[in-house]
């Protein structure tokens, strides 16, 4: 058997003794992206500006590496072994839920988050909408359990906290979608029938001119950059502390100083983004007070590595 192999199954077989069902739900994600793959190249519908299967396609790959990713945070809570598995159970539950609904909606052709056209499309996206808090207050009761778990490496301790704290606020970011937007709240006063409840954009409609790919607006206000950005904290930050660790001429505070440093302008752009979302202004569209947050978040970046270079022993209560 081939040393690939061998990492293979104990990579498994660690998953499974953390949690048999999120290892499960991560396999699922994995062959769900690739049938969506599938339909991409066979299926040639249009939704919204973009083909039908890219939704679904996206959310598959991002809850892969989700999955995978909360897995290996929970080998950091270890003697918390209750929680980590009931957890997994929710969490896997949680997004086999949230998939299933998207994918049933893109094989009808039809949209999964904000239709309320029917009674039936209104209580898949509200059942979409349960799955998601449901999954969000999980995750904010781990955040807690990772503050308060010791842990020997503090960039890495720094990295593994800020990281799920910034998925939370990406996720929690969310939210802000799914709210009436003014026009539809506008309709809703008239007694109009309404098909739709929220949107990606703000101050345009969606399906409207969009980065490639990710489909973004370039003429709204889009808050879907934001929630991308703060999701994927979770694995920016403890790959960075992981690369920084294999730098034996960096002392400990000096990778805590660059992961906290990192951390700071990561939540702070996200937040940014946000704002600029709520605006009405796209990610390719910066007004002085876009220019001017951003100066404060890089500011507030440079001053945390400062000031934990400055202080190590402070540094080391705290990380």
């Amino acid at each position: 058997m081939s040393a690939s192999n061998l990492s293979v199954r104990a990579l498994w077989n660690r998953a499974w003794s953390l949690s048999p069902a999120l290892a499960v739900s991560t396999v699922v994600m994995a062959l769900g992206a690739v049938v969506t793959t599938l339909g991409l190249l066979l299926d040639s519908r249009q939704l919204v500006g973009e083909p039908i299967w890219l939704k679904p396609t996206k959310f598959y790959l991002s809850l892969t590496a989700y999955n995978a990713t909360v897995l290996y945070f929970f080998s950091f809570l270890s003697e918390r072994r209750r929680l980590v598995r009931f957890s997994g159970y929710i969490l896997a539950a949680a997004g086999v839920i949230e998939m299933v609904a998207i994918t049933l909606q893109a094989a009808r052709g039809v949209r999964s988050h904000f239709n309320i056209a029917s009674p039936f499309d209104a209580a898949i996206f509200s059942m979409m909408g349960i799955a998601i808090t449901v999954l969000w207050v999980t995750m904010i009761v781990l955040a807690i359990a990772l503050l308060r778990s010791r842990l020997a490496d503090r960039p890495l301790a720094a990295a593994l906290r800020t990281g799920f704290i910034a998925a939370v606020i990406g996720m929690g970011l969310g939210y802000f979608m799914t709210s009436p937007n003014p026009s539809q709240l506008e309709a809703m006063r008239a007694g109009q029938r309404v098909v739709e409840a929220g949107s990606h954009t703000f101050g345009v409609p969606d399906g409207g001119p969009g980065l490639p790919l990710v489909g973004w607006s370039t003429v709204g206000g889009d808050m879907r950059p934001a929630h991308f950005l703060g999701l994927h904290a979770m694995q920016v930050l403890p790959i960075l502390a992981l690369v920084l660790a294999r730098r034996r001429n960096r002392s400990e505070t000096q990778r805590l100083a660059a992961v906290r440093a990192t951390s700071v302008a990561y939540v702070g752009v996200t937040l940014v983004l946000a704002m600029q979302a709520l605006r009405g202004l796209p990610i390719i569209r910066w007004d002085a007070v876009g220019l001017w947050a951003l100066a404060l978040v890089l500011t507030a970046s440079l001053a945390t590595a400062a000031a934990t270079l400055r202080h190590p022993r402070v540094s080391t209560a705290v990380a």
